[in-house]
Order: structure tokens, then sequence, then C-alpha cells
């Protein structure tokens, strides 16, 4: 699994590895069952403290993302759709305010950004 840092960023290290392991996630990428680096792998690959893939995996499992068997490894969860509606739209307004936020800084509209996300959606349906 290919993930990429950008320490000048601003957004803190974890957080990146959180957002790009739930987007591989939501892609399909990473399919329900599949194993995910161990702790001590992914760490090593990135260049990191053990702890912040800690830290990444523990979230992930709070969102009841992955699954965490001891001595076995971390596995991607069978958990799509299972969110409650009133949850669900949290963590997407949370998202969204997040996007959107991004977006003005480097200075696109909210339209521009709604079209990019269509254009994304059609993408991604395509390659199901």
């Amino acid at each position: 699994m290919y993930l990429r840092l950008n320490p000048s960023s601003g957004e803190p290290i974890y957080r990146q590895l959180v957002e790009q392991i739930k987007y591989r996630i939501a892609s399909g990428e990473l399919t329900a069952g599949g194993q995910l680096p161990s702790i001590r792998a992914l760490a090593g690959q990135l260049k990191i403290n053990p702890r912040t893939v800690v830290k990444v995996y523990e979230e992930l499992q709070a969102a009841g993302l992955v699954v965490l068997r001891h001595g076995q490894g971390v596995f991607v969860s069978d958990s799509r759709g299972a969110a409650p509606a009133a949850a669900r739209r949290k963590v997407l307004a949370e998202l969204a305010r997040r996007l959107l936020a991004e977006a003005s800084r480097l200075g696109a509209s909210a339209g521009e950004v709604l079209e990019i996300l269509q254009a994304e959606a059609k993408e991604m349906e395509s390659d199901k």
C-alpha cells in the first residue's frame, strides 16, 4: 500500500494517513478482509514513529473501518453502509467543511468543488 506524507501541509501526519486509508477503503482499493501492513512495517516504510501508526489504526478501528486482531494483524472490516444516517451525515458534513475550507484557501469556489466532486464520482462509478 502506497501512502504519501506531506510534512509541510499543516495537517498532522496521523490525520493524513487516516484520510488516505479511508479513501482507499471507500474507493474499493482496500477491500473487506484485506490486511493492512503491520505497525512496524508501515512505520518503517514511512519512516515515522510506530506510535503514530498505532494511533491511525486505533482511529480507523473506532470508526468501524478496520478490525485489529491481536497476533494476526489489522484487517479492513465489512462496514460499508453500516453507519446510521444521522452519524453518516455528521461525518460527511465535517468532511465537506474541511474540503471547502481547503478549496477556499486555494482560491477555488464552491461551484468548482462541486464540479470536481461530480467528475470524481462518475470516475469512481465507472471504475467499479
